[in-house]
C-alpha cells in the first residue's frame, strides 16, 4: 500500500468538581499553558507538527499529517500525553493538589452531550463524489465498527460504537445532526483540482492502540483499492443504516446481519472478509503485512469469538470486560457508567484502560519512547520543525514512559443536539 496522507481530530473533555468556582475553565487554561511551553511552535501549532485549540467548549487536538497508520497511533497518543501532562499541571499549580482534573477521550458524557472524533484522508478527485464512495466505501464504513468500536453505554445500554449507534443517514454534509456514514466535507488544504479530502465522522475515540492501527491501515487500504479500480464487485447493501442500528447494540457475532439488495443476508464480518480478501493484493512491506496479519486474526477471532484474547484488541470488547470487573457485582446504572467513563481518561493514574494495559491485557503496536519522541518531533517524512530544546514536557514527561443525545421513538431515528461545534483542524489534512 502507498502512503496516504492522513490524520485524526478529537475533542476532549476536561472536568473537575469545583470547574465553576475555581475561577477558570481548564479547557482554556490548558490552552494558555501549552501556549506558554517550550512546546509551542506558532498560533495554534505544536512543535511536533500537530494543531491544538479550543473548539467551542472544548480543547481539541488534531495530529500532524502522517503518511501512515503506523506513525498516526504514534502521534495521536502523543496528542494524548501532551494533554495529560497540561492536566497535571493545572492540578499542581492552580488546584494546589487538592482538586482532581479529570480528562477523558471518549465521544459522550452521561448528561448525553457528544463530542467529535474525526478522521482526515487525501483522495484522489478522480473518484466520482459521492456515488464511487457509496457504492464502494459505504459498506466498510457499515460494518467496521465490529472492530474499531470504542464501546459506550447510551440510553441505558452498551453499544459497540457510539457514533455508529448515532448515525442517522447515508450521506449527509451536517456534523452536529442527521450525521451521515458517509460525509460530504471536503477542504483539501492542497491542490483542488487533484485533491479531496475524505472527512470520515462515524468513527470513535479509541484507546486502543491496535484499533487504531487497524481502523487506519484498513480503510486506507479501501481508497487505494478504489483508485486503482480493484472494487468493482463491492458488496451492495440494501440498507446500511439500518443494520448499523441493529448490530451496534448486539455482543454476539453470530446475531450480526447485514442485508444486500439481491435479498440475501450476510455478516459485517463476512464484508470485512470481502476487503480482507482485495487488501492482500496491495501489501508492500513489513508494516502492511504485519497489519494485515492483525486484521486477518481480529476477523478470525470474532468469526470463532474467541473473546478474552479479542478483547486485547477490540476496545468494545475489553471495555464491557472492565466494566464488568470494576463493578465487581455492584449492580445499577450509576455504578457501570462510571466504569464506562473512567475506561476513557487519559491520566494513566486514573484510567482503567491504562491500568488493564499495565497489567499486559492489551496488546501494543507502539512504544512509551516512540511516544515520549513524538511529543517532541514531527514524524521524520514530513517537513521539520525548528529545533529546539524541549524542557517543559521533559520534566513533566517523565513519568508517562458538545451535544444531546437522543432517539426518536416513532420514527427509530438517532438525533444530536450539540452544543459544540466541530471545526474542520488543517493539520491533519493533507497539504500535497
Amino acid at each position: 500500500m502507498g502512503k496516504r496522507v492522513q490524520g485524526t481530530e478529537h475533542e476532549y473533555t476536561l472536568y473537575c468538581r469545583k470547574m465553576g468556582t475555581l475561577g477558570f475553565d481548564p479547557h482554556v487554561l490548558a490552552l494558555d499553558l501549552l501556549r506558554e511551553s517550550d512546546l509551542h511552535l506558532a498560533g495554534e501549532f505544536v512543535k511536533n507538527g500537530s494543531r491544538a485549540y479550543y473548539d467551542v467548549g472544548h480543547f481539541e487536538v488534531s495530529t500532524c499529517e502522517v503518511s501512515n497508520p503506523w506513525d498516526l497511533v504514534t502521534w495521536e497518543k502523543a496528542g494524548e500525553k501532551i494533554l495529560d501532562w497540561l492536566r497535571k499541571v493545572m492540578e499542581d499549580k492552580y488546584t494546589a493538589g487538592g482538586v482532581k482534573i479529570h480528562a477523558f477521550k471518549n465521544n459522550t458524557s452521561p448528561d448525553g452531550t457528544s463530542y467529535g472524533s474525526h478522521e482526515n484522508y487525501c483522495v484522489s478527485r478522480d473518484l466520482a463524489f459521492p456515488q464511487e464512495y457509496v457504492r464502494a466505501l459505504v459498506p466498510h464504513l457499515a460494518t467496521r465498527f465490529i472492530y474499531t468500536g470504542a464501546g459506550d453505554i447510551i440510553d441505558g445500554k452498551y453499544v459497540l460504537s457510539p457514533m455508529a449507534y448515532l448515525t442517522s443517514t447515508v450521506v449527509s454534509g451536517e456534523t452536529m445532526h442527521d450525521t451521515g456514514l458517509l460525509n460530504t466535507r471536503d477542504e483539501p488544504h492542497a491542490d483542488a483540482r487533484r485533491w479531496r479530502r475524505l472527512h470520515v465522522i462515524v468513527g470513535d475515540a479509541l484507546m486502543n492502540e491496535t484499533a487504531i492501527l487497524l481502523r487506519h491501515f484498513v480503510t486506507s487500504s479501501v481508497l487505494e483499492l478504489m483508485e486503482k479500480g480493484m472494487l468493482s464487485d463491492a458488496p451492495k447493501l440494501k440498507s446500511p443504516v439500518d443494520d448499523v442500528w441493529h448490530n451496534v447494540e448486539i455482543r454476539d457475532p453470530d446475531k450480526w446481519e447485514v442485508h444486500l439488495e439481491d435479498g440475501s443476508v450476510t455478516s459485517p464480518i463476512d464484508i470485512q472478509r470481502y476487503y480482507l480478501g482485495k487488501i492482500e493484493r496491495i501489501l508492500d512491506g513489513d508494516g502492511d503485512r504485519r497489519a494485515f496479519r492483525l486484521f486477518e486474526e481480529v476477523l478470525d477471532g470474532l468469526e470463532s469469538k474467541s473473546s478474552k484474547e479479542l478483547a486485547r484488541r477490540i476496545e468494545w470488547l475489553d471495555r464491557y470486560y472492565a466494566i464488568q470487573d470494576e463493578t465487581g457485582g455492584r449492580e445499577g446504572p450509576d455504578v457501570e457508567m462510571s466504569a464506562c467513563k473512567q475506561y476513557s481518561e487519559i491520566g494513566e493514574e486514573r484510567s482503567l484502560f491504562y491500568k488493564r494495559q499495565r497489567k499486559g491485557l492489551l496488546d501494543r503496536v507502539t512504544t512509551d519512547e516512540k511516544v515520549l519522541r513524538a511529543i517532541q518531533e514531527p514524524p521524520n517524512d514530513r517537513d521539520p520543525a525548528p529545533d529546539r530544546p524541549v524542557r517543559s514536557i521533559r520534566n513533566g514527561a517523565r513519568g508517562i514512559c458538545s451535544s444531546k443525545l437522543s432517539r426518536d421513538r416513532r420514527s427509530g431515528r438517532r438525533k444530536k443536539r450539540r452544543s459544540s461545534s466541530s471545526r474542520p483542524a488543517r493539520s491533519s489534512t493533507p497539504a500535497r
